[in-house]
C-alpha cells in the first residue's frame, strides 16, 4: 500500500478499490495491536516500579493506600487527578488524611490506578 489512488471523490465520499480498502484496515489493526503492546508493557513497568519491601515499609509506616498505589502507578498526584476527572486538591486532602473521600472519587481513582476501591481503603 505504497500509494492509494481514490477512483472516485465527491465532497462527501470517496471510493477505493477493495484491495486500497483492505491494506488500510490492516495497518489499522497493526497500530492498534502495537498500541495495546505498549500500554501493556508501560502498565507492567509501573507495576514492577517497587519491590514488595518497599510496599511493606511504606504500609509500615503507615503511608496511605492512595499515595501507595499512586506511586506505585507512577503518578504525581496532579497526574492521577486529571487522569481521573477529581481535582490534586482533594486527592491531596484524601492522602493527607484530611478527608475521606466520597464513594464515587475512590471509584474514580481506583479504576484510574487499576485497582479495586477495597485497595485504596486498606
Amino acid at each position: 500500500m505504497n500509494h492509494i489512488a481514490p477512483i472516485s471523490e465527491t465532497p462527501e465520499t470517496i471510493t477505493l478499490n477493495r484491495a486500497d480498502w483492505e491494506a488500510i484496515l490492516d495497518r489499522l489493526d497493526d497500530r492498534s495491536d502495537l498500541n495495546a503492546i505498549r500500554r501493556s508493557e508501560q502498565t507492567n513497568a509501573r507495576a514492577h516500579a517497587y519491590t514488595d519491601a518497599e510496599t511493606q515499609r511504606m504500609v509500615l509506616e503507615d503511608v496511605p493506600a492512595l499515595t501507595i498505589w499512586r506511586e506505585r502507578a507512577g503518578l504525581m498526584q496532579k497526574a492521577l487527578a486529571a487522569a481521573s476527572g477529581v481535582s490534586q486538591s482533594y486527592v491531596n486532602e484524601i492522602e493527607a488524611g484530611k478527608k475521606p473521600g466520597s464513594a464515587a472519587t475512590l471509584a474514580k481513582l481506583a479504576a484510574t490506578l487499576g485497582v479495586s476501591v477495597d485497595r485504596l481503603l486498606d
